[in-house]
């Protein structure tokens, strides 16, 4: 394939590899705030601040919905 894709690659795999440590750490967060204080975060505010961490790091919303249940 040549040089410049292997170096597009690596930086794509770098990229990939820091979304899903974040996307993770993110996920138990809701998961934890979610089992303690119920899954609405009108009534939840450590879900409520989870979530605005999710969506700080772009994390798509089908992803927080399953974090939650």
């Amino acid at each position: 394939m040549g040089r410049i894709f292997e170096t597009r690659k690596a930086t794509m795999f770098a990229r990939w590899d820091r979304m899903a440590k974040a996307f993770t750490r993110v996920s138990k967060e809701i998961a934890i705030a979610a089992k303690s204080g119920g899954g609405s975060p009108e009534s939840n505010p450590q879900l409520r601040r989870a979530i605005q961490n999710a969506r700080a790091v772009n994390m798509p919303k089908d992803k927080i919905e399953n974090a939650i249940k």
